[in-house]
Formats: structure tokens, C-alpha cells, sequence
């Protein structure tokens, strides 16, 4: 479903068209460019996904009900009603099988207007982000995004709130994600890591030291001098480039200031924390091994300043559906970048998932 609105709104052809624009600036053959993979053919051939192009027809609900052969209750709710979920369940398949046949902004159309009413939240989700694309009346799918931002679930917490943040950035669901929630350490400052969270993670528990999870474990098991200080670095995990670009200069000016001197440490970075990390090395913020987790691939507009940086690892999974809201490529193909793609589908938490990265041994990799 969210292929569907991601090829409405045209965003493989765009980024596509962006990478081959950086292409055609490259200095000398020698100087090998960034490739933006947008959506990996190969996954798109193991799902089975069928041709589209992008679109502009909207839709009334009541239109889509039609089309799909169902009448739903009127009510716009963040949760659909158990009626709903049960008429949705029957005729799910039958209006799927219509969109695989004819894949058509009518067909898709009505395959997310029953699945709004799907029994599980992220197919829910995932359907309210691609309505967003045909419907005239957007209410019932930014309240179920809405809802989404304060699942328990990560995944469906970030796919609605990246959704959330591209067509309603002000709303105040979003707010609680921002606001910092420093947790106590008594640990010194340290010399040679630190984390650079992504998007809407600064209240997120796994990447603040000393009791998170993904902290603990890279501590313990790859850097013993991961940094812990209670200063560690943070920035708001705003969606949008101002709020990346002012977190490249806060951590450039961090890793600057005398009483951390850290100029050349290893920067392990989730989603659009990479983001972040790779323009701090434009403001000359020299850094070893630069370890992207699950990061957008956003070509030319985020890239690092390679004669800064000595190693850099891509570490990701197969279709991230984060990254597909996002509309960032899946996957660089830069031979100075490392990519190594997990044999995972759509999670784009798993990899900081510490049994992630003892199950497919990522330390090696590094």
C-alpha cells in the first residue's frame, strides 16, 4: 500500500531523475558519484508489485465504496467500527485481485479505501499515508495517522508520524516526539564513538546511555569507549532540512568543543541521524568509521564530504517502509559506501536491534 502512494506521487522517477542529475555535475570519471537504487527492482520482483505511474485522479469515498462493493459506516474515526473491520476483511482479497489485474489510480484507490479499515494498525496506517494521494476528503486518513504517532509499535509510530510530518508538519500529535527526555548517567566523557539518533528518536529510550538498549550493547560489545557523558549529543529529530541542518552544526560544534575533542570519532547514526552526520562532515567534522543504519537515501542533497570521513558502512533492510514514506532512496550504490543489505523485510528499526546485530554478526562488517 505504500508503494502505491509512493509511485502516485512520482517519488522513484524523482529521485531517479535527481541522481542522474548529480551525475552529469561530476568532476572526472575518476570521481565516482552517488546512484540512488530508489525501489530495488529485485524487491519489487519478489513482491510481486505490477507497473504504475504516477497520477493526480481524487476521489470521493463514497465513489471508492462503490467501486469496491461495499458501503462502510459515515463515521470518520481513527479506528474503524467492528462492522467496518468485518465487511473490509471480506472483501479485501476480491478488490486486490482488481488492482493486480488493472493497476489503475481507480483500482488503487479502492483497495486503500477498504484497507482504512483493515484489522491491523499498520496496514491501516500504511493505507491512510497512500490515500493521502486520491482522496478528496483526507479527514478519516490523518486521524488514523494521528493515532498512529502514539502506537506503541516504533514502526507504525514512524511510519504515521513521517506521513503526519509531510502534510500536516504543525500538528500537535507530533509535538511529544521532539521534546528531550535526558536520562541520568554518571559515566565520563569518552574519546573514539557516539549516537546520532534519526527522526522523531530524541524521546526514544534505545540510543541514551547508560540504560538503552542499543547503547549497552554497542558499549559492551564493539566500543567500550562509547560515549556516555550526560552532554552525549541529541537534536531535536525534527522532519524537515532546516531542523537536519541545524543539527549538523550543533554536532560539528559538539564534537569541536575543547572539553570533548572528538575530531575523528566513529559516528554510529539511524535514519535521517546520517543525514545529519554526513553534513556535519561538510562543515569539516572529520570522522572514522561512519556507520549508517536504515538511512534515506537522499542524493545529492545529503552526502558526505568523503576526503573527511575514512570508512563508511550502509547497514539496511529490503523495502524499509520508513524510508518509503520518507521518499528516499532504498539503497546507495557508491562503490566509497559499503552497502550491505540484511535479509529482512520493511523494519527500519531492526537494524539497532542488538539480537540484529548479533544474529548477522553486523560488527563484522564494520
Amino acid at each position: 500500500m505504500l508503494l502505491i502512494g509512493s509511485y502516485l506521487r512520482g517519488d522513484p522517477a524523482a529521485t531517479e531523475a535527481r541522481a542522474r542529475a548529480a551525475g552529469t555535475r561530476a568532476p572526472s570519471p575518476a570521481t565516482p558519484v552517488g546512484i540512488v537504487e530508489a525501489i530495488p527492482a529485485d524487491d519489487l520482483a519478489t513482491l510481486g508489485f505490477p507497473q504504475m505511474t504516477a497520477g493526480t485522479a481524487r476521489f470521493a469515498p463514497g465513489a471508492l465504496e462503490r467501486a469496491a462493493g461495499v458501503r462502510f459506516t459515515a463515521r470518520s474515526t481513527s479506528a474503524p467500527a467492528a462492522g467496518d473491520v468485518r465487511a473490509a476483511s471480506r472483501r479485501l482479497r476480491g478488490v486486490a485481485e482488481v488492482f493486480y489485474r488493472d493497476a489503475n489510480p481507480e483500482s488503487a484507490a479502492a483497495l486503500l479505501e477498504v484497507s482504512l479499515r483493515h484489522p491491523h494498525e499498520l496496514a491501516r496506517v500504511a493505507a491512510a499515508v497512500s490515500y493521502m494521494e486520491v482522496t478528496i476528503a483526507p479527514t478519516r486518513a490523518i486521524r488514523i495517522l494521528e493515532r498512529g504517532v502514539r502506537s506503541r509499535d516504533p514502526l507504525v509510530r514512524d511510519v504515521a508520524a513521517h506521513a503526519l510530518g509531510r502534510v500536516d508538519p504543525r500538528n500537535a500529535r507530533l509535538a511529544p516526539l521532539l521534546v528531550a527526555k535526558r536520562r541520568p548517567s554518571r559515566r565520563r566523557p569518552s574519546r573514539t564513538s557516539t549516537i546520532v539518533h534519526g527522526t522523531w528518536a530524541r524521546t526514544s529510550a534505545w540510543w541514551q546511555p547508560p540504560t538503552g538498549d542499543f547503547w549497552k550493547y554497542l558499549h559492551d560489545n564493539v566500543d567500550p569507549d562509547l560515549y556516555g557523558a550526560p552532554d552525549r549529543f541529541e537534536w531535536t529529530g525534527g522532519y524537515h532540512d532546516v531542523a537536519r541542518a541545524e543539527a549538523s552544526e550543533d554536532l560539528h560544534g559538539w564534537v569541536q568543543d575543547p572539553t570533548h575533542n572528538l575530531d575523528g570519532l566513529d559516528l554510529f547514526t539511524h535514519s535521517h541521524g546520517g543525514s545529519v552526520a554526513m553534513l556535519a562532515t561538510h562543515a569539516g567534522t572529520r570522522v572514522g568509521r561512519l556507520v549508517l543504519l536504515s538511512c534515506p537515501v537522499h542524493w545529492p542533497k545529503y552526502t558526505p564530504e568523503f576526503s573527511r570521513v575514512t570508512k563508511i558502512v550502509s547497514i539496511r533492510v529490503r523495502l524499509d517502509l520508513v524510508i518509503l514514506v520518507d521518499g528516499g532512496g532504498q539503497r546507495f550504490s557508491d562503490p566509497r559506501i559499503n552497502e550491505h543489505v540484511l535479509p529482512i523485510w520493511f523494519d527500519h528499526f531492526t537494524t539497532h536491534d542488538p539480537e540484529t546485530w548479533e544474529d548477522h554478526r553486523i560488527k563484522d562488517l564494520l
